[in-house]
């Protein structure tokens, strides 16, 4: 029998939720388990509500459901926020302290969704608390209740760590939380001790002690006081666990990863969340190379390091990160939808002189501030026609964490050899979220740096924007070659001076395009466009982004109750991959469009590049990620109501 369990980690911002999530991410994983978890949090520092919600299982895993096996909360509001977010016969672990919180009392909850849970609970007939909460999971959803005293956990561990005062040990309590799942699941104690390491590591040994010390407290309470549960995983160390290297990486780093591999020397950002976080990696880790054992063409970058840079503004990350791609150097900036929109002009003035840089835009809730911290894939409108006027440029969007590694070197590739600015999109979802993933392979990755000037050709009157058949013009790098070059945010001849001949404005306007045209034939359809399941199955999914992950989880589900699916992942929205997306689809008896956004973004994209509408759509627009339960409910839907627009809310 396939063992999975999936549990949320809640609590206020700032008290440790995400410390021990990450810890029980590589205790699982430690386990032998594939893990997946995603983190959801409000724009605040301290106090909000927080929560972690990890999934594990004997097999790969790539994305979460609606209901969970288990709630564990380090405060009230956690409980009145999840308390039914799980499945019939699931759990809930709390303080009994907590059950006389009333929730009009939750100082930090936000006040409509404290109305919104009174009226839920007083309809059903429950008290607007914490105890009519967990009565109604109780009675309700066969919830099995775990009371657990916190308080005495503390004090029997201050105690044994020899300290005075409780408050100096509250720090344990989200290793009493954590403890407490992990005891309840069966997780063997040397695996928890294993993520412990993994996350303090040599840095803080006794830290590792401290929390070992908690944890066999906890352990020991958990295994006398309270009856087993039904869902008891334990480890997965048998002939038939998972045995191949992998490592653990939210969206933010695995982006950080590619670009470094892919010979990254120049990035630019303004603080935003989730961009920020990823230009934050590149700080750390910014005198990182590339090692020439693992890519033979990185010589040209060889001992060139990474500047991490930044600026005052988003309009001065945009066109620093332009200025350092003219010196040659492999230059991107990192931003979310506030800051693309700042970055617009910039991105046209990189647009006409032909500049190879990348923008890593990071989706989150919009317009204007939106959610900024909350999920959307409603931006790729914008990022496909985003300044005045037509100039070329490539959009690409990443499915999952190992995608991304291989799509933040392409990224810069392309952008190098069409000379023109690359788009790559990730969401807030894949960005803060943890995926197990396969160490980058030596021959997916190489370096592609374009048309450049030969030395042989260097001379004064270089043209920099020479016409070609195919667009692609030789490129000179400033303080590089001996050539002197002009750039203008004006139209412009083969020189760069400007000019406002209409015969010239024709040829320089058709050069420019042309290499969209180039990269459409060069770059395999196969590579903008993925097909999974079986090519001849009646139901088509369409999909982008990290939609890719609810969809794959799902397809095992959907297969076990009788429809045979197939998923179309679209990577590249421009050039766009026609040919492949009008055979499938044609081919098709049902066609449902899932996407995380209103207007169902990327089915108009395809009717306007392929003919083809698509009649059945599954949308979400809440700001939280769809999940693989609403992949099957809204396949279900269409296939036996005949559903044309289902809507999808799962999620808090």
């Amino acid at each position: 029998m396939a063992k999975e369990i999936e549990v949320i980690l809640g609590g206020p911002q700032g008290g440790g939720i995400e410390t021990a999530a990450q810890i029980f991410i590589r205790s699982l994983a430690r386990a032998g388990y594939y893990v997946y978890g995603k983190r959801e949090y409000f724009s605040n520092i301290m106090g909000r509500h927080s929560y972690f919600q990890v999934r594990a299982r004997d097999r790969p895993v790539r994305s979460v459901r609606s209901k969970v096996d288990i709630v564990a909360g380090l405060d009230a509001e956690s409980i009145a926020t999840h308390f039914d977010d799980i499945v019939d016969g699931g759990a809930i672990i709390y303080d009994p302290s907590f059950v006389n919180t009333k929730i009009v009392a939750m100082p930090m909850m936000e006040p409509d969704t404290k109305e919104h849970l009174i009226k839920r609970l007083k309809s059903e007939g429950y008290d607007p608390s914490v105890q009519g909460a967990l009565m109604y999971a109780e009675e309700k959803l066969n919830a099995k209740l775990y009371p657990l005293p916190y308080k005495q956990m503390l004090e029997e561990a201050a105690k044994k760590l020899n300290v005075q005062s409780l408050a100096i040990v509250q720090r344990f309590l989200n290793t009493v939380v954590l403890s407490a799942v992990a005891a309840l699941i069966g997780l063997p104690r040397e695996d928890l001790e294993s993520g412990l390491k993994d996350v303090f590591g040599a840095r803080k040994p006794k830290a590792v002690e401290q929390n070992l010390i908690v944890a066999d407290i906890v352990y020991d309470y958990v295994k006398s006081n309270f009856p087993p549960f039904h869902k008891v995983i334990g480890g997965n160390k048998d002939d038939n666990a998972r045995k191949e290297p992998m490592a653990i990486l939210n969206g933010n780093e695995a982006i950080a990863i590619g670009k470094i591999l892919g010979g990254l020397t120049f990035q630019t950002y303004y603080p935003i969340t989730p961009a920020a976080d990823e230009s934050f990696f590149l700080e750390a880790h910014e005198q990182l190379q590339i090692d020439p054992e693992f890519s033979e063409e990185a010589e040209i970058l060889k001992g060139a390091g990474i500047v991490v840079f930044q600026a005052e503004d988003e309009m001065a990350a945009i066109n620093m990160a332009t200025g350092a791609a003219l010196t040659g150097a492999r230059a991107a900036t990192a931003t979310s939808g506030p800051g693309f929109s700042l970055m617009v002009e910039g991105l046209g003035w990189a647009g006409i002189n032909e500049v190879p840089v990348v923008v890593t835009y990071y989706m989150r809730g919009g317009p204007s501030t939106g959610l900024p911290t909350r999920d959307s894939q409603s931006d790729l409108l914008f990022a496909l026609s985003a300044g005045h006027g037509e100039f070329p440029r490539i959009v690409l969007s990443s499915g999952d964490h190992e995608e991304a590694i291989y799509d933040a070197v392409k990224a810069l590739n392309w952008a190098e050899r069409y000379q023109t600015p690359v788009i790559h999109l990730v969401e807030k979802n894949l960005a803060n979220s943890w995926m197990m993933v396969k160490p980058p392979k030596r021959d997916l990755i190489s370096i592609d740096r374009g048309h450049l000037v030969s030395d042989e050709n260097e001379n004064k009157s270089y043209a920099r924007f020479e016409f070609q058949d195919n667009g692609v013009s030789p490129r000179a790098l400033i303080g590089v070659h001996k050539a002197l070059v002009w750039y203008t945010g004006d139209e412009h001849d083969e020189y760069g001076h400007i000019t406002e001949d209409p015969v010239t404005r024709y040829e320089m306007y058709k050069k420019r395009l042309k290499k969209l045209e180039l990269a459409d034939k060069e770059i395999p359809e196969s590579e903008r466009a993925i097909l999974y399941g079986d090519h001849d199955a009646d139901i088509a999914i369409v999909g982008w982004g990290s939609v890719k992950g609810a969809v794959l989880d799902a397809m095992d589900s959907l297969q076990s109750r009788g429809y045979n699916v197939k998923f179309l992942q679209i990577k590249v929205f421009s050039p766009f991959p026609r040919n492949i997306v009008r055979e499938v689809l044609s081919r098709s008896k049902i066609v449902i469009d899932i996407e995380n956004n209103y207007l169902g973004q990327a089915a108009r994209v395809i009717a306007m590049e392929t003919g083809i509408l698509i009649k059945h759509k599954a949308l979400k627009w809440t700001g939280r990620p769809i999940t693989e339960s609403e992949v099957v409910m809204a396949v279900e839907k269409v296939v036996k109501e005949g559903a044309e627009t289902v809507i999808l809310r799962d999620g808090k």
